[in-house]
């Protein structure tokens, strides 16, 4: 079974930056480590306010548990710090070097 990403894209309102940080890291980080076949999680600033979340776990599978899990989360901890809605999908992995161990 090939892993897999769920990819999360979004704006974030800048007086609210900090603060959805906190939220990302203390309610879906925290959220998502209970999630079954989770690998990592990764919070990328992409300038202009634009932020982008990536979600590893071991199989396409796993990302569609988080998805059920975590937008809840995110509705009652991140949603009002944003100035646009998140946007997902899910991606398959193609190419893995294997640093990631799982």
């Amino acid at each position: 079974m090939p892993r897999a990403a769920s990819i999360v894209e979004y704006t974030v309102k800048p007086e609210r930056a900090e603060e959805l940080t906190g939220a990302v890291r203390d309610h879906l980080v925290t959220a998502a480590r209970e999630i079954p076949g989770y690998l990592g999680f990764l919070l990328f600033d992409r300038g202009e306010n634009k932020r982008m979340a990536v979600l590893l776990f071991d199989s396409p599978a796993g990302v569609r548990t988080a998805q059920e899990v975590l937008s809840p989360v995110g509705e009652e901890h991140t949603y009002q710090l944003m100035s646009s809605g998140a946007i997902g999908s899910l991606g398959i992995v193609l190419v893995d070097d294997g640093v990631l161990a799982g």
